[in-house]
């Protein structure tokens, strides 16, 4: 028994888990925004508070390289230069360790300035998301062992995994599902433009 029990840790420690977060936007929208952005022109990634003495777009750039092909069927590039993105509004914002009451707009937010991060002496957590400047499209929250560096194999499972959560695979063809543009309070408004998701 002590045996199958250290074996369960073990197995457990070196797990990568990753959870879509609720963004009033379906998968098969979310999809379509990403193509939209990468419409012939790479989609804009951004790290925050990475945990790796290297300036964050340094991480980035690894980021990107983890980030393609991440996405079953979609052709989507990544880049971590904003003047390489056509759509440089939209991007992937990948924040490293936040704080417990994070959402998936404070991460958005996140891109444009400094952000407190949450370290554990146990586990790096990655918390994901796909904005329209600080309005969530997607969001995934990864969870996964202390990584040792930016050359860790679990960096690239964290961040593939946290990929497909926020871009899961088609389950039909159909364009159906909440694109979720319209915000009624505090006053009805647009938060994301819809025709960008139509293509």
């Amino acid at each position: 028994m002590p045996r199958l029990a250290l074996l369960a840790l073990v197995l457990l420690t070196g797990c990568v888990t990753a959870q879509d977060t609720l963004t009033g936007v379906e998968a098969e929208p979310r999809r379509r925004f990403l193509t939209f952005a990468g419409y012939q022109s790479p989609v804009l990634l951004i790290s925050v508070n990475a945990p790796f003495q290297l300036p964050q777009p340094d991480i980035a750039v690894r980021l990107t390289e983890h980030a393609n092909g991440s996405v079953v069927g979609s052709d989507v590039t990544y880049t971590a230069t904003a003047a390489q993105a056509k759509h440089a509004n939209y991007r992937i914002v990948a924040r490293f360790d936040a704080e417990q009451g994070t959402d998936t707009k404070d991460v958005c937010k996140s891109a444009f300035g400094p952000t407190p991060a949450a370290r554990y002496a146990d586990r790096t957590n990655l918390f994901m998301a796909f904005c329209d400047n600080a309005e969530p499209i997607a969001g995934a929250k990864v969870s996964g062992p202390k990584l040792a560096g930016l050359s860790d194999p679990n960096l690239r499972e964290m961040l593939r995994a946290g990929m497909q959560a926020m871009f899961p695979s088609a389950t039909n063809s159909g364009r159906t599902g909440s694109m979720g543009s319209i915000q009624v309070n505090p006053v009805p408004h647009f938060r994301l433009n819809p025709l960008d998701g139509i293509i």
